[in-house]
């Protein structure tokens, strides 16, 4: 099942705060229905509360919350910011490519972690993300997710 949608990258050259840029990241999947507003808070919500545990690698942010705190279907939306910011102002976690993972039930999420983590722990995999403007080569390089 191919869960992220090529209409669900993002690309921004806006500056924004870290709240701004787990929104806007979101936004996708709330157009489409998958999500809650109330999904993008607890997002947010869980960071506020225990850190910068979403940044995953370098320039890289997987925010996510529990299925229950409003995933109504699984979904991955991603963006990638031309000015990073930094996961609660601080200058130790500066993020500039988010995806959103939202998954229904703890089997989808984990499933979706793995596809990501097998396309992400390849070092020059996050350098294309990282340095890529284009959504299709960010498209093709995360086929399959």
């Amino acid at each position: 099942m191919e869960l992220l949608d090529k209409e669900n990258i993002q690309l921004s050259s806006q500056k924004m705060s870290w709240e701004d840029a787990i929104r806007l990241t979101a936004q996708p999947l709330l157009t489409k229905g998958k999500i809650k507003e109330s999904y993008i808070q607890a997002m947010i919500d869980k960071v506020k509360e225990y850190g910068p545990f979403i940044n995953i690698g370098e320039y890289l942010a997987l925010p996510h919350a529990r299925p229950e705190e409003g995933v109504i279907e699984t979904g991955i939306s991603f963006l990638k910011l031309k000015y990073p910011v930094n996961l609660l102002d601080d200058p130790n976690h500066p993020v500039s490519i988010f995806i959103c993972l939202a998954a229904s039930d703890s089997s989808q999420h984990l499933e979706a972690l793995m596809k990501l983590t097998k396309i992400l722990s390849k070092k020059e995999n996050l350098q294309v993300l990282l340095q890529s403007s284009n959504i299709e080569e960010i498209s093709s390089l995360l086929e399959g997710v």
